[in-house]
């Protein structure tokens, strides 16, 4: 075991593959779940299965770094609001409205929008060809939420779960930049189930509420069900976390991050194929430009260093 383990460690594309496989069967699984466990329990749920699976394997690294941690609670309090809390629940209660594909493809604007936050917050500066990109992502998320129709724009029938979409990935990319800003000094690891326990925390009387009008009784839950929260609280949460950081640490975040876009590629493949989702030409050309747009402000010095060259006569 410790040697495919090791053999694995040493393919660092194939773990950033892992990572987005499992991170496009979140928007599957979750909309066929959400049917039995409405979003705030699934959230607790999901996370509470992390943090206990997590555990053991930061412990020892959690008491180490105590002091650090307890000196940046309010960095961890607004990272766990924003990336478990936050992002997590309201993507779930976006799947009960629109398609899993439709989600996945408005999520993968977030590279875009930590880019637009990172100059407002960060001071960092944005190339000519960075806002191009924007324009011709918002193009694609236009196509997307309206159907590719002004008309719908114009009499706000909007699906709301688009919206909601739009919502959550507001909530990853303001806790992208946190990470961006906080998290140098603070231990990955450690951080990461600090802020579940902390989401947990903030989701609980969210869940305890929604229970009033829509209680959930394990027991009475379909093995499939079951099955699935356990598998969201693993593969999505622990497996795709544990692949991506070290996928990232050896082949760098600007190379990982072109990964990300395998994500809509998988929850399409999956949706189609389990969830019995259709895909849209509207999808397709809002893909189309999303991706492009996010491809172009992600990496816009490997467009400039790959451009044509023009010599002066």
């Amino acid at each position: 075991m410790n040697e495919i383990i090791a053999k694995i460690q040493r393919l660092p594309y194939l773990l950033l593959v892992f990572a987005t496989f499992f991170w496009g069967t979140n928007f599957v699984f979750s909309r066929m779940i959400v049917e039995e466990v409405p979003p705030f329990q699934l959230s607790v749920m999901r996370w509470i299965i992390a943090s206990l699976v997590f555990l053991p394997f930061v412990y020892k690294e959690l008491k180490q770094n105590k002091e650090i941690l307890i000196k940046n609670w309010k960095a961890l309090l607004f990272l766990a609001a924003t990336g478990i809390a936050g992002f997590n629940t309201l993507l779930y209660i976006a799947i009960q409205y629109t398609t899993s594909i439709n989600a996945s493809l408005v999520n993968s604007t977030a590279p875009l929008l930590i880019v637009l936050l990172s100059v407002f917050f960060l001071k960092e500066k944005m190339l000519k060809i960075q806002y191009i990109g924007v324009v011709v992502s918002f193009i694609g998320v236009f196509f997307i939420i309206t159907g590719g129709s002004i008309e719908t724009l114009l009499t706000l029938t909007i699906n709301p779960g688009d919206l909601v979409v739009l919502a959550a990935v507001i909530m990853w990319s303001i806790y992208s930049v946190l990470m961006k800003k906080f998290g140098v000094d603070l231990p990955k690891k450690s951080t990461f189930i600090i802020t579940m326990y902390i989401g947990i925390l903030i989701l609980i009387p969210f869940a305890l509420f929604e229970r009033t009008y829509q209680p959930v009784a394990l027991t009475s839950l379909p093995a499939e069900a079951i099955l699935g929260i356990v598998y969201l609280g693993i593969f999505p949460s622990i497996i795709s976390f544990i692949c991506w950081n070290e996928g990232v640490m050896q082949v760098g975040p600007g190379k990982a991050s072109n990964y990300l876009h395998l994500i809509v590629l998988f929850t399409t493949i999956l949706a189609v194929t389990f969830g019995g989702e259709m895909l849209l030409v509207t999808q397709i050309i809002g893909g189309f430009f999303i991706l492009s747009g996010v491809i172009v402000a992600s990496n816009p010095h490997f467009i400039s260093k790959n451009a044509p060259v023009t010599l002066k006569q």
